[in-house]
């Protein structure tokens, strides 16, 4: 599996997560839809990961180059050389691969383990009032909230507060920023920040030594 595909199915994941959460905190208090920001919370998950994934994946080619081995004038020394470039490459790359699965299931587990964020979708919350369902919602988006803080460092685009004015360069990233209203002629530009975006800095996934089951979220508890 190319290194774009990886991307797309744990950014998936973890978007969808998030989504998930927005969808129950706006549910349970309709009144938020009344505002623009009860918009922008159903809809800041699924752009947010259409921002990253263009963000993430630009400039990744589909398939590592073969490595062009620099002339030699000892021809049968460049032989040599080149074949024991080729087996560090596949070393190095046989010891970093993760399985795509085993990514997913970290970033579910974490998700589970700080937030209870599995526990919390699977939960048939019918029989409970909104007061308990609010609370609940309360406490799964906080340690969710600070598991994506401490693995990804996520942080915004933008840093500056929204309803701010800012001038946008000529040069700008558009997978970065999105220019939306009455948007005519070229830039630079200057308007009003309606969301400031997200990215994260850095990914700090348990290293996986191969050991633990790929299918395994959460281990089940039992007191003795």
């Amino acid at each position: 599996m190319n290194i774009k595909r990886r991307i797309f199915w744990w950014s998936l994941l973890v978007f969808a997560a998030l989504a998930a959460i927005s969808g129950a905190v706006v549910y349970f208090n309709p009144e938020l839809m009344e505002e623009w920001y009860g918009i922008a919370l159903l809809a800041g998950p699924p752009l947010g990961w259409l921002i990253f994934l263009v963000a993430a994946t630009s400039g990744i080619p589909e398939q590592v180059p073969e490595t062009v081995a620099q002339p030699l004038e000892d021809e049968e020394a460049a032989e040599t050389e080149q074949k024991e470039e080729e087996a560090a490459v596949k070393e190095e790359t046989k010891e970093e691969c993760v399985p795509v699965e085993v990514v997913a299931a970290q970033i579910l587990g974490l998700l589970q383990r700080e937030g209870r964020l599995i526990d919390f979708l699977q939960e048939d919350i019918e029989p409970y009032d909104d007061a308990q369902i609010g609370a609940a919602v309360r406490e799964v988006h906080r340690g969710c909230r600070n598991a994506l803080k401490e693995v990804f460092g996520i942080e915004p685009v933008i840093n500056a507060q929204e309803g701010t004015e800012v001038e946008i360069d000529e040069d700008f990233d558009p997978a970065q920023i999105k220019l939306v209203g009455n948007v005519k002629g070229n830039p630079p530009f200057k308007g009003i920040i309606k969301h400031t975006g997200w990215k994260f800095s850095e990914v700090r996934l348990p290293k996986w030594t191969g050991k633990t089951s790929k299918n395994i979220l959460a281990p089940a508890e039992v007191e003795i």
